[in-house]
């Protein structure tokens, strides 16, 4: 057998020279060996055809990815000029057992007169779950650009498709809260095919850039296509499938500016609901809408996967809100496709313009519709809507469709090998539910990744990694998104980024996306509250954003021996001892809540609030511990202890709780103790007393009392994150429009005729800061941590049934059980180090974990 030396370094990368000299009978000899997990992997096809792989599970085939072949793909070169397409590619040559699989051969490029060598790997990662892996190396071009598709098939026509939020999933583009679908068989065996995460296979999530006053959908937008499912007409013929595609992007082009004008109705058609009243003069629409539920609505043909253009002039009484959903035949409301993106100004005298672009990323109902409303809620709990009518005046309403082109933008440089993950799983367990699938996309994700735990353990895990991704297609950078509603644009937050990763034992992430946050830091060395990849959105100022990094710093040199930026880390500790203590006496003073609530701002400053001091106190800790020269020696003991002391000086003896502010006594929280689990944390030591934790423990309310829950003689699940005290402090209360302690005005507007009673800061339950407040309370020893911890975590994903998911925030009022729409939420993740500190969780559990 002769190779050429090219095709000798070439698929030496890929699998070892071993590989690539087969014996002569290793193509005609499917893999024998009996496995010992349910499933197991089975070779098909032959030396003419090519041979691909299926799926067996206890004996019985149920899926393959054979007639799609392994993979298809597209390359193309540098400059876009010339592109190759590879269907449904089989292998030439096959090694392994049932067990684990290795399919080799090449795809010949004949237009870029180029080899890429293909390698697909199967390896049977748990007893359900089999990884698939897709290698890709070429070294005849400095680069090409690429995408792949990788297509999952039943043997037979199923019984259902189902997808994370569709238990009966209708198909096409899928763009939903954790990227899974799969199949429900006639014998009711579920399959499902999951991703590896973004930051590792290259995908993000990303449909909108920032600007003002809406975000619209940028000019390259990645992985429209990441999972699609075979719809009704695909069905009918016969193709049963569920896809992924990697690397592509939808891309406007010149020919973008040629608008394919979309025909609206005329005034007289429009559609209402509640009480509207609709009038049309010398070319104008004008609109009084009375009351919340007021609504027009303009129906339009929608596909998915296209990006219209929406240009509208209008005058408005008030700000409103002009949103584009996915509607069923009746025009009834299936999808808010532009969920937080919808307010329009008021322009109550002159004729004002607005403009926008939106992806319409999937399709379930059998069109679009713009729906002209009240504007929302910052939660989207309710319209906003005062007694007197929104009066709108509505010309020139034009919707235009969008020419868009798809591209490849993965990269396959020169002697660079790529590889894509998959998983796969196979059970006949999974009850055929919204939250069956849901559940066991998250579980058998976690397994497929190496990682063990509980339930509620492995849905954290598995919501992070679907929201680590790449930047943005020009940048893999590894980005963490809240969730995919808060970082519809690309956003990365610094607190968000923070508490998710150090929650988890991956050093290449830890690492790298703290490196971003260095190199974003200001000339007077603030770290960003945030990054954008279209819109650079600079928000440095004295939150807890750059306290945060420092500790983030600690945490890295001690877990990982990284080595640290040091001059980056000593323009940010100087600036947090220039701005938070400025008289140099352990005193804190910020212009912002150094927590989560940093909304709410001080512009003249604050020297009152609890959490702030607590976190001065700990940052000048951290200061000192980095040993920063020409820093941390100006630090010392005695200067650390005073500030301990004022962060002390916040508890009441008389009402036996930390005082969330000096001058707030019918209020507490979570946040007051939050500083006193980082100092455990960080140095495993104690600021206050055991008395201060346990009685401040005591006096939070317990809430959703569920008799199903693994201590319901607790009284409850669950406990605010800040909620009112009455009675002197012996009872307790949802805040109002009028009573709203630490809250502005206009937040607190909403909570209005008890609209936000439960929900958000008005006492939802936030997991990750409410049980690392009962693991301090536990190395405290308050004796109910244990039995708070399991509840808490129980209710996670069990309060909400149809969302075993990681959640923002839990509702805790049952007459109004709205909990938001950020619903895989990352930074819950930080409870698994909690855990860890608590005793209640080896680190071992971690895959990435070293000793």
């Amino acid at each position: 057998m002769l190779i050429s030396r090219r095709e000798f370094i070439a698929v030496s990368a890929v699998s070892g020279v071993a590989e690539l000299l087969n014996r002569r009978d290793a193509t005609f000899h499917p893999a024998v060996s009996v496995s010992n997990n349910e499933l197991a992997l089975a070779i098909t096809g032959n030396p003419q055809q090519g041979y691909g792989t299926a799926f067996q599970y206890r004996g019985e085939p149920v899926a393959r990815h054979t007639a799609s072949g392994e993979f298809s793909a597209v390359f193309q070169n540098s400059d876009r000029s010339l592109v190759d397409r590879i269907d449904n590619w089989r292998a030439a040559s096959y090694t392994g057992t049932a067990d684990h699989l290795v399919l080799q051969g090449k795809c010949k490029l004949p237009n870029l007169n180029v080899t890429v060598f293909a390698e697909v790997e199967y390896q049977v990662a748990a007893s359900r779950v089999v990884r698939k892996q897709i290698r890709f190396h070429q070294v005849d071009l400095y680069e090409l650009f690429y995408l792949v598709s990788n297509c999952l098939e039943p043997l037979h026509e199923p019984a259902s498709f189902w997808s994370f939020d569709q238990a009966n999933c209708s198909g096409g583009a899928l763009r939903e809260y954790f990227p899974a679908a799969g199949f429900r068989t006639k014998e009711g065996v579920t399959v499902g095919l999951l991703t590896d995460s973004g930051y590792r296979n290259q995908w993000s999530r990303l449909v909108r850039r920032d600007s003002r006053p809406v975000k619209p959908a940028p000019y390259r937008i990645p992985d429209v296509n990441l999972y699609s499912v075979c719809r009704s007409a695909d069905r009918s013929h016969g193709q049963y499938f569920v896809k992924q595609t990697f690397g592509e992007a939808l891309v406007g082009g010149e020919e973008a500016n040629a608008r394919a004008p979309i025909t609206l109705p005329p005034v007289s058609a429009w559609r209402t609901v509640g009480e509207v009243h609709v009038e049309e003069h010398d070319g104008s629409a004008s609109l009084a809408l009375h009351g919340v539920d007021a609504k027009a609505i303009l129906p339009f043909p929608a596909k998915d996967a296209e990006v219209y253009s929406l240009r509208l002039r209008y005058r408005s009484s008030d700000a409103f809100s002009v949103q584009v959903w996915d509607v069923d035949g009746q025009l009834a409301p299936l999808a808010n496709i532009t969920l937080y993106n919808d307010r329009i100004p008021k322009s109550s005298a002159e004729w004002a313009e607005f403009h926008t672009e939106v992806l319409f990323p999937s399709l379930r109902g059998q069109g679009g519709a713009l729906f002209i409303s009240h504007a929302e809620s910052d939660q989207a709990t309710s319209a906003e809507a005062s007694r007197q009518p929104l009066r709108i005046e509505l010309r020139d309403v034009e919707l235009s469709r969008l020419a868009m082109h798809s591209e490849p933008y993965h990269r396959l440089a020169m002697d660079q090998p790529q590889v894509k993950t998959a998983f796969v799983f196979v059970d006949d367990q999974v009850p055929e539910s919204l939250r069956g699938y849901r559940s066991a996309s998250q579980r058998y994700l976690a397994d497929g990744l190496g990682f063990k735990e509980g339930d509620t353990e492995k849905t954290l895990y598995s919501d992070l990694m679907m929201l680590c991704w790449s930047a943005s297609p020009a940048n893999p950078q590894p980005m963490v998104a809240p969730s995919i509603w808060y970082s519809a644009a690309g956003e990365m937050y610094m607190r968000d980024s923070f508490f998710a990763l150090n929650g988890i034992h991956n050093r290449e992430l830890n690492e790298r996306v703290f490196d971003a946050w260095g190199e974003n830091q200001g000339e007077d060395g603030a770290i960003n509250t945030l990054i954008e990849p279209y819109m650079a959105n600079l928000e440095r100022k004295s939150n807890d954003s750059t306290p945060l990094w420092l500790m983030w710093a600690l945490q890295n040199r001690a877990r990982f021996g990284t080595t640290l930026p040091m001059e980056k880390v000593r323009k940010a500790a100087e600036y947090c001892l220039r701005t938070y203590d400025r008289n140099h006496d352990g005193k804190c003073w910020a212009q912002f809540v150094m927590g989560q609530l940093d909304v709410i701002n001080y512009p003249e400053g604050t020297v009152d609030l609890c959490e702030n001091q607590g976190m001065l106190a700990v940052t000048l800790r951290v200061i000192k511990e980095l040993a920063i020269p020409g820093v941390s020696e100006g630090i010392s003991k005695d200067y650390i202890g005073q500030a301990e002391r004022i962060y002390k000086s916040y508890y009441d003896s008389e009402l036996k709780f930390l005082l969330p502010s000096r001058n707030i006594k019918d209020a507490i929280g979570f946040a007051e103790i939050f500083p006193e689990f980082l100092s455990l944390w960080l140095f495993g030591r104690k600021i206050l007393t055991d008395e201060m934790v346990l009685s401040h423990l005591e006096r939070i309310p317990v809430l959703l009392p569920h008799k199903d829950a693994p201590h319901p003689e607790a009284g409850g699940t669950v406990r605010p994150i800040f909620i009112g005290l009455t009675q002197e402090g012996k009872g307790w209360d949802y805040f109002t429009d009028s009573w709203h302690p630490m809250i502005s005005k206009e937040h607190a507007a909403n909570y209005a005729n008890h609209n936000m009673d439960g929900i958000y800061y008005n006492g939802g339950s936030w997991m990750r800061i409410e049980i690392c407040g009962y693991v301090t309370g536990k190395l405290h020893g308050w004796t109910k941590a244990d039995h708070a911890i399991e509840n808490r975590l129980w209710a996670e994903v069990n309060a909400s049934p149809e969302f075993p998911t990681s959640q923002e925030y839990l509702a805790t009022d049952p007459k109004r059980p709205f909990f938001g729409y950020h619903r895989v939420f990352a930074w819950n993740a930080f409870v698994l180090r909690a855990l860890e500190m608590a005793g209640l969780r080896a680190p071992e559990m971690d895959p990435d974990y070293r000793k």
